[in-house]
């Protein structure tokens, strides 16, 4: 059988199965047994059964259920109340303020979650009545809250880019390191286009009187509500980037510091560690089975000899690195519409990491632009994550015609990153350097 053919064949036959609503790491892995059992019988089994073990004990995804409890921890403990009351009293006089406010905490805390549902839920609950209460404009307020949300997907700890590195074989710290400055720069699109489309259309956002906080007052808020944050940013990020500790080590003390950090604001409780906990387990056993399904597929692949011959095929298509590079991002992106982030991963990682590898390319620089690209697809229907989240939390007037309306913006904001990346890859690449 032709290679495309093959390739044409699996593929629908994930898409069928995954239409009749059983979850994608069944999905996947159905697909590779039946595979398997017809090129090779039941060695082709057994040896796939052996290939899904040796990738799920695989030592570099220990971070993702230290960084699932992070997560869990500051959803359920309500801290995230204290920071936004904190930010309130920081950004004063700005066009789209409790916008601003939405997007900072979402910053803020996709450096503490890693979890694009949480962030989204979490904002969605807390400031949307505040927004709407306001008079703002209701395609604004969805836009800034899933865009806030979203943060989570690139920001470290960012337990997708885990399981990108696991799949794709690159240093995980690398790229939680190389994340950094460009969700930074995501945050401040997306805080310039809230401003800027609130000074042209005043009315989006109508401004209201803000109680003045005095000086002291307001350094005890920061000092107290926010800095704590930070250093739990830094017990992750901040020793892997300095190579005290690898990405387990530093997953593992942020949570431990999560919980003290609960301690510290009188929030702990013996219910709280008993649900973060349970919650985390869930998630991770997900990610697991969903990492098995893939390793399944990538086998699959390689016994079939497709993913050598695709990536044969694609080089033949075009010498130029830079047309290839755009042409994969270009298929996440449009996969985005129609798939979820780890299905996309699972198919499209196996055929383009070859490619990037023979080409020579910077793998974190890479991953960075592929992870934004899968990120678009939290916002953008039919499929999109954090559309649906966001109804879920709202209120009837708010609808999805507001909530499609609302995203678009911060799609192209993404798009717009993606391409000053490609045109200054320093941007991922430069604190992955100093490692």
């Amino acid at each position: 059988m032709e290679w495309h053919v093959f390739l044409t064949v699996v593929f629908v036959a994930l898409v069928a199965l995954m239409f009749t609503g059983l979850p994608i790491a069944f999905c996947f892995m159905g697909v590779c047994f039946l595979t398997a059992f017809l090129l090779m019988g039941p060695f082709g089994i057994s040896q796939l059964v052996l290939g899904m073990y040796d990738q799920v004990c695989n030592f570099t995804l220990t971070p993702i259920p230290f960084f699932m409890i992070m997560g869990e921890v500051f959803y359920q403990s309500g801290i995230i109340s204290r920071t936004l009351d904190t930010l309130s009293k920081l950004v004063k006089k700005v066009p789209g303020r409790l916008s601003v406010i939405t997007l900072l905490g979402g910053g803020i805390f996709a450096a503490l979650s890693g979890s694009v549902v949480a962030n989204t839920a979490m904002f969605g609950s807390l400031m949307l009545p505040e927004m709407v209460k306001r008079g703002y404009n209701k395609s604004l307020i969805a836009g800034s809250i899933m865009a806030s949300g979203a943060l989570a997907m690139i920001i470290p700890p960012s337990s997708l880019a885990v399981l990108l590195g696991s799949i794709a074989n690159i240093s995980v710290g690398r790229i939680l390191i190389g994340a950094v400055v460009p969700g930074i720069l995501l945050m401040l699109l997306y805080i310039a286009y809230v401003i800027g489309s609130c000074i042209m259309h005043p009315a989006h956002a109508p401004a209201y009187e803000v109680e003045d906080t005095k000086g002291r007052e307001l350094a005890k808020a920061v000092l107290v509500d926010i800095i704590p944050l930070f250093f739990i940013f830094f017990l992750v990020t901040g020793l892997i980037f300095m190579g005290v500790a690898p990405p387990t080590e530093a997953a593992a003390l942020g949570a431990l510091g999560a919980y003290v950090l609960t301690a510290f604001y009188r929030k702990f409780s013996f219910k709280l560690l008993i649900g973060t906990l349970v919650s985390s387990l869930n998630v991770t056993a997900s990610i697991l089975l969903i990492i098995a399904g893939s390793a399944g597929f990538s086998q699959i692949l390689a016994i079939s000899g497709a993913s050598r011959r695709a990536v044969l095929a694609i080089m033949g298509f075009s010498a130029n690195p830079w047309a290839l590079v755009i042409m994969m991002l270009f298929i996440v992106f449009v996969l985005g519409f129609f798939m979820e982030q780890t299905a996309i991963m699972m198919i499209t990682l196996p055929i383009f990491m070859p490619i990037i590898i023979a080409m020579k390319t910077n793998q974190v620089w890479f991953a960075v632009m592929y992870l934004i690209c899968l990120q678009i697809g939290q916002l953008t229907p039919p499929v999109g994550l954090a559309l649906f989240t966001l109804k879920s939390v709202s209120p009837p007037e708010v609808t999805m015609k507001d909530i499609y309306k609302g995203a678009w913006p911060y799609v192209i904001a993404d798009i717009l990153a993606v391409i000053l990346i490609m045109l200054f890859p320093i941007l991922a690449t430069w604190l992955p350097g100093k490692i």
